[in-house]
């Protein structure tokens, strides 16, 4: 009787604890940084768009949905823009990253462009569209 009760409370136990998000799941989040730049061809007369992947960018990852909180884990993305977050729990995230430098009336800042993320169940793998930043 007594290994039945204890049983029963340590399955309790094991199922009442809502674990926050996180690291220890197995869903992973994943994208792109993308740059564009702008220029005048004056041989068409319009405008050129010339795209290319952001190599060695830090994109920051939130445990929370709260854009105020300290990130809480890193990385750094690959030569072709790529970036991924492996290992995560059911629950709400913000990835970021920070557009480079920009001078207005003469003040260097640079800005966050962040990314709401939410995973609903174990196992899945989100694909965020594309972080695209004029540079």
């Amino acid at each position: 009787m007594r290994n039945i009760i204890f049983l029963t409370v340590m399955t309790l136990c094991f199922y009442s604890c809502e674990k926050p998000a996180g690291e220890g799941g197995s869903s992973e989040i994943n994208g792109k940084v993308t740059y564009f730049t702008i220029s005048y061809n004056a041989q068409t007369s319009s405008n050129d768009t010339t795209y290319y992947p952001k190599s060695g960018k830090d994109i920051f990852i939130i445990y929370s949905n709260n854009e105020d909180d300290l990130f809480d884990d890193k990385t750094e993305t690959d030569w072709n823009g790529n970036f991924k977050f492996q290992y995560l729990r059911k629950g709400d995230y913000i990835i970021y990253t920070y557009v480079d430098s920009v001078v207005v009336n003469d003040i260097t800042y640079d800005h966050p462009v962040f990314n709401h993320v939410s995973i609903s169940e174990n196992n899945s793998s989100i694909s965020l569209e594309e972080y695209i930043i004029e540079n």
